[in-house]
């Protein structure tokens, strides 16, 4: 998908750090750029990136990161304030079990795969607070520019992402290839790894696998009848607030002309 603007932003102490502007949004519309980003850490930012950070103008950061997470790598960010960073962390059931076993070498790829699937599954369940409260931050217009992020920028934030793209009228197949996008853009994690964990292992762990997202999604469907059923009733998104949202994250799209 070509795009006349940049969809991963350079920065040198984050890899996987995109702008989720100009993807076809249903009706001649498409996200609005320079809105809403999606990030790896911020841990690592350099001074040069601080700059950068700062010209967003961001309003608002929705660290996912448990604390133990922001303690060993705090977010670096401009020391103009004007970034609210709210802390939603959180990490799905089974993961700090996975990553143990991943770091002996006691897990084979395919079991891996089982288990996240697993976790993604979780998602919609078990972290109904956390995402009601993107939604909730998301329909605010003082809160943009926005960004979500995480500590590689695949999991917990590619769901919340897919959520507030599907909210807008994203279309799904749309959705997933933006969370393939982290498979070019992977930050270098060796923390989750020790000498007995396999390549295979390693691989699986780290890809942005469409499967777990449609694994995510496929819940949402089979727990609450529809994406827009748990938009509304388990998010709490109302019709005029999805409207609202749209008019936030969306814009016409010069180059569609029906």
């Amino acid at each position: 998908m070509q795009n006349r603007r940049q969809r991963r932003l350079d920065f040198e102490g984050a890899v996987n750090f995109r702008d989720i502007g100009g993807y076809p949004a249903g009706a001649g519309r498409r996200t609005r750029w320079r809105t809403l980003y999606r990030a790896d850490s911020l841990a690592d930012l350099t001074p040069a990136d601080l700059d950068r950070l700062d010209a967003l103008g961001l309003r608002t950061l929705i660290d996912f990161r448990l604390p133990e997470e922001r303690r060993a790598k705090p977010d670096r960010l401009p020391s103009s304030g004007a970034i609210n960073a709210i802390e939603l962390g959180f990490i799905p059931r089974g993961v700090l079990e996975m990553l143990n076993l991943v770091k002996s070498g006691a897990i084979d790829a395919s079991e891996v795969e089982r288990l996240v699937t697993a976790q993604y599954r979780r998602y919609c369940v078990d972290h109904t607070h956390e995402y009601r409260r993107v939604l909730e931050i998301a329909t605010a217009p003082e809160g943009y520019p926005l960004l979500l992020h995480c500590t590689s920028g695949k999991d917990r934030t590619g769901y919340g992402v897919a959520v507030l793209m599907l909210a807008v009228g994203v279309p799904r197949d749309v959705v997933l290839e933006d969370y393939t996008l982290t498979n070019r853009h992977r930050r270098a994690v060796p923390q989750l790894f020790g000498p007995n964990t396999s390549e295979d292992v390693a691989r699986t762990l780290l890809s942005a696998d469409p499967a777990y997202l449609e694994a995510a999604l496929d819940e949402v469907d089979q727990a609450y009848g529809s994406f827009d059923a748990y938009l509304e009733k388990t998010l709490g998104v109302s019709e005029r607030a999805r409207a609202r949202l749209v008019d936030l994250l969306t814009e016409p799209d010069p180059g569609d002309a029906s």
